[in-house]
């Protein structure tokens, strides 16, 4: 009985001792924590700072934010200034050196990432909510989630170079399920290539692009600026004389306003869900990804 009560114990310091040597990884969207843990499978802990339904442009920092970025140790963006109006006071508060730009716990997610809808010239308020290094949503389009992944590992071995070969591994099986997954969609979506859609918000680019779609006339007046009623008016207008089949908005947007569009020109509203856990079906980075194209499929198919 003593030999079975010292065993037991000997195995649960074993186990205690693997949790605590968890690395913990902060990110600030549940798309780049589904690829986190991933990556990094059990020799990480990962909390996404925001829930699958937020819009990542207005996320209002709370004191608990501070707590586990402080306790971090590496940090994941979106970068591309779409969470300027929280992250670096976060960042800043949470006296972690180690995670602070440049450090080797500060994974640029983007880098690698062909950026689209870099604006060319001067660039003021007046021209709406427009991101000066590209367009951010870049997750969206599921090769870039392997470019995000691979950012990740290699930041990942960095900080704990001893588990390079489970990161690489992690990484390999990660990039061919996405691979494959990619190859079964673009299939699915071949007979709407060359389609055009409206936008509510200018989020859909590069899951457009990836997919062989055509981003038309967007329904905010500008960037992050809601529609005037004369906007509204051509949108409906252009919807209606070029017969656009489609309008996606995501779950965060003006779905209403969307909705009475939708209405007056005849276009079908596709609500999709491009961050993972958005809704219950996406659980995983890359079931967000089939989520979304499946829906976009199915409308279009209309």
């Amino acid at each position: 009985m003593k030999r079975l009560s010292a065993i037991a114990f000997g195995l649960l310091c074993v186990t205690a001792g693997e949790v605590f040597a968890q690395l913990r990884v902060v990110t600030t969207s549940t798309d780049l924590a589904s690829i986190a843990k991933e990556i990094g499978g059990a020799k990480v802990f990962v909390e996404s700072l925001t829930a699958g339904n937020t819009d990542l442009h207005y996320v209002q920092a709370r004191p608990d934010y501070i707590v586990k970025l402080n306790k971090a140790d590496l940090f994941v963006s979106i970068g591309l200034e779409l969470e300027a109006g929280w992250v670096p006071l976060l960042l800043q508060q949470s006296r972690n050196s180690n995670i602070r730009y440049g450090a080797r716990g500060y994974c640029i997610a983007f880098a690698g990432i062909e950026l689209l809808e870099k604006p060319t010239g001067e660039v003021n308020r007046q021209m709406g909510d427009i991101h000066p290094f590209g367009n951010p949503h870049y997750w969206a389009d599921p090769i870039n989630g392997i470019a995000i992944a691979k950012n990740i590992k290699e930041s990942l071995v960095k900080i704990d170079p001893a588990g390079r070969e489970i990161y690489e591994k992690n990484f390999n099986s990660f990039k061919n399920e996405v691979l494959k997954k990619t190859k079964e969609l673009l299939s699915l979506m071949a007979p709407h290539r060359g389609k055009e859609v409206v936008v509510y918000h200018t989020e859909f680019v590069y899951l457009l692009r990836r997919f062989g779609l055509v981003q038309g006339m967007m329904i905010e007046e500008l960037p992050g600026v809601a529609p005037s009623p004369a906007h509204a008016k051509k949108v409906i207008e252009y919807i209606r004389e070029k017969k656009v089949p489609a309008i996606l908005v995501s779950p965060w947007s003006n779905v209403r306003y969307a909705q009475k569009i939708a209405k007056e020109s005849g276009a079908t509203l596709l609500v999709l869900p491009i961050q993972t856990a958005s809704v219950p079906e996406a659980t995983t980075y890359i079931n967000m990804i089939e989520v979304s194209v499946r829906m976009l499929h199915k409308g279009l198919s209309q």
